[in-house]
């Protein structure tokens, strides 16, 4: 029975201190600063921090796959479970040729955005959740890009918020999450499930028109789209928010701020978006959503750029991917951890690499980004936007996931 009890004390240990790690940037920035000086150190963990070392990682799906991931896929299997090979290579093009242009989630979003602030613009300046009251209703309009009118219509505290929050939130934590949490992300996918199959004529319906899908493969990629893509980007636009506020964003954001609230319609205005775009990898560098994967090694591999890493087959590699987006070979011009949108990278294409690299990396990569767009806009009509509680009580955490993030503005 003791016994029982040190291992349940040990799960939930693991659990919330996993989760509490994941939302500390600075932190996993100086681990990681150590392995890239001392390599030894990453090799004796399992983890690779430099930019090189996870590029190279991200480089041998063979050899470090994704097939990681599988046991946290709950809600059933998806394409970011699937082992790297024809198959792989198969689902990912048909999910891609059903994708719509990343142009018509960023005018879905845009839509809700606009009508969001403008509700808060009109009462005059008070505390909102930017979770609930924002993010959550942007992003679940923006995912109608793919769907058109075959996606319900859900309000701000539907249940079906959480189920998708829990799910994605598994995607994480999921290896080492409580027997409790376990349960309810299955309740949740169960769910899901569920209600995706309840609405499936007209999904099926919207997606179909490329070619013959059967329902139920409709209703797999449909799971899997809504589950990985919405809380994913409600957490994306919760963290980029919050890097802003902590480096006393008034300074550098005033004069991008005072455009958009001087422009009559600021998300129409392709040069203004680009603006925002930058500042908005840039701060998803510096606070990403997913700071550190894991990958399975499927055989006894050497890795490292000085070959002296051994992972034996059947073990796990950490990637540290915020290490490798701060890495100084991958940041030359300015300090890595100084905010400079648009600045000059030494692989242009690390722009991007929050959302992964090659032929892994995420497939709503622009997507997400013209919704996160979208969003930050209506974010920066806001005067004066501001934390509206005390440091103590600011966020609220479901394990690795931000359930609340109050802000306030003043109108006036």
């Amino acid at each position: 029975m003791r016994e029982s009890r040190w291992a349940r004390a040990r799960i939930w240990a693991v659990y919330h201190g996993i989760s509490a790690l994941i939302h500390q940037p600075r932190l996993l920035r100086l681990i990681a600063r150590t392995i890239q000086r001392q390599p030894w150190v990453g090799y004796a963990a399992g983890t690779v921090a430099s930019r090189a070392d996870v590029a190279a990682a991200f480089d041998r799906p063979l050899a470090f796959s994704s097939t990681a991931h599988r046991p946290n896929l709950v809600a059933g299997e998806f394409l970011i479970g699937l082992e790297s090979g024809p198959r792989h290579t198969a689902e990912r093009a048909r999910l891609e040729a059903r994708m719509p242009p990343p142009e018509d989630f960023g005018r879905c979003a845009a839509d809700e955005s606009r009508a969001r602030s403008n509700t808060l613009l009109a009462g005059g300046g008070h505390a909102f959740d930017l979770i609930e009251d924002y993010m959550v209703p942007v992003a679940w309009q923006a995912m109608s890009g793919a769907f058109g009118a075959g996606l319900p219509r859900l309000e701000p505290g539907d249940p079906m918020f959480a189920h998708l929050r829990a799910i994605g939130a598994h995607l994480i934590i999921g290896r080492v999450a409580t027997k409790a949490v376990q349960a309810r992300a299955r309740e949740s996918a169960a769910a899901l499930n569920g209600w995706v199959r309840a609405n499936i004529a007209p999904l099926h319906a919207a997606w179909n028109a490329k070619g013959a899908l059967s329902e139920e493969e409709v209703a797999r990629n449909v799971v899997g789209v809504l589950w990985v893509g919405h809380p994913a980007t409600v957490q994306s636009g919760a963290l980029l928010v919050q890097e802003m506020l902590s480096r006393r964003a008034d300074l550098w954001l005033r004069d991008l701020a005072s455009d958009v609230r001087r422009h009559a319609d600021p998300w129409s205005d392709a040069d203004l978006r680009e603006r925002v775009r930058l500042h908005v990898l840039e701060l998803l560098r510096l606070r990403p959503p997913f700071p550190l994967l894991m990958r399975d090694v499927r055989r006894d591999t050497l890795y490292g750029t000085d070959g002296k890493g051994r992972a034996g087959g059947g073990s796990a590699l950490t990637l540290l991917g915020v290490g490798a987006m701060s890495d100084p070979a991958a940041v030359p011009a300015t300090p890595p951890c100084a905010f400079a949108p648009g600045r000059p990278l030494a692989f242009p294409e690390d722009r991007t690499l929050m959302f992964g690299r090659g032929g892994r990396q995420c497939v709503a990569r622009d997507h997400v980004t013209e919704t996160l767009v979208s969003a930050f806009i209506g974010l920066l009509r806001l005067p004066r936007l501001a934390w509206a509680d005390p440091w103590w009580r600011r966020l609220r955490y479901d394990g690795p996931a931000i359930a609340r993030l109050r802000l306030r503005f003043r109108a006036n």
